[in-house]
């Protein structure tokens, strides 16, 4: 199995990316849900466009915490690693 070296912390990463995802993209929602809070917070347009250049990073922070794991778990070496990085860097 890949990866193990820092205990998979980059999944809880991209996971924390995904929810945020999520919650952008329901932020405009005003349906109830069963407890009748509304489903999205409505946050102002200056404060989601600050969320959603934070959520590029955050994204790209857990893409980048994946090479490190399998890195230093022996996965692939290091011209494979500075590949993808590089890749990465490259993306956003």
């Amino acid at each position: 199995m890949s990866g193990g070296h820092f205990d998979y912390g980059c999944f809880r990463i991209s996971q924390f990316a995904d929810e945020l995802q999520h919650e952008i993209d329901i932020n405009d929602v005003e349906d109830l849900d069963e407890w009748g809070d509304k489903v999205g917070n409505g946050f102002k347009k200056e404060t989601m466009d600050r969320i959603i250049a934070a959520h590029a990073i955050i994204k790209k922070a857990g893409k980048l915490a994946r090479e490190i794991e399998w890195l230093y778990s022996g996965d692939y070496g290091e011209k494979t690693f500075n590949n993808f990085i590089d890749e990465i860097m490259k993306e956003y």
